[in-house]
């Protein structure tokens, strides 16, 4: 965990742009951590819990990722919750002060969940994350750290540039709802394409009750 003097200073290394923090579980080896590689380069600083008015990246949150969170997210910096999929629940995501957006549709590119709708590592979540809000050239260089880095931009580029067009979370809900519709084929088969369409629409009713 870094000292006050150490994530200043890491803080500062980054810019004045994005500033992105880890809030770590330990849930998977250290050394294939994807936040941790971030850390250790200085794209990220490790913290115990996301800053007040920070954007938490939170697969259960009802408002996607939009480019109208941009100033929010350079005004307070981005957080990615780095614990294992398999022992994800809401309760880890919950912090008081924090503004809560899930990351629209995205297909992994990381080894262990490869072609997976949503499954992204926590790199990943952060590169989709920063480019949506238009800071491209930052998702690009940490991508850059890993060997399939490049992967994720190839099978995710069309839907990424229109995430990042999008200006409301309406609107990128639309562009969600297209992909859904048109690229169907790119979830596997038809069994895990049905189970994965309901996960999304019961993702995309559940906003209507929410912020557009």
């Amino acid at each position: 965990m870094a000292g006050a003097p150490a994530l200043l200073k890491t803080v500062a290394a980054m810019g004045a742009g994005l500033r992105v923090y880890v809030v770590h579980y330990g849930h998977d080896d250290p050394a294939k951590d994807t936040a941790l590689k971030l850390v250790r380069h200085g794209l990220a600083v490790e913290v115990r819990r996301p800053p007040r008015g920070s954007v938490v990246l939170d697969p259960y949150a009802a408002i996607p990722l939009s480019g109208g969170d941009r100033g929010l997210v350079l005004a307070r910096g981005l957080v990615v919750i780095d614990a294992s999929w398999r022992k994800v629940t809401p309760r880890l995501f919950r912090a008081r002060g924090a503004v809560p957006r899930r990351l629209p549709l995205l297909i992994a590119a990381n080894p262990v969940n490869y072609g997976r709708p949503y499954r992204l590592s926590s790199a990943e979540a952060v590169a989709a994350a920063a480019y949506i809000v238009g800071e491209v050239e930052y998702a690009r260089r940490l991508l850059s750290l890993f060997k399939w880095g490049a992967t994720f931009f190839e099978l995710n580029g069309e839907l990424l540039r229109a995430y990042m067009a999008a200006r409301t979370s309406g609107e990128v809900r639309a562009v969600e709802c297209e992909f859904i519709v048109s690229k169907l084929e790119l979830f596997g088969s038809t069994a895990e394409c049905l189970e994965r369409l309901e996960e999304v629409l019961n993702r995309l009713l559940s906003v209507s009750k929410g912020g557009g």
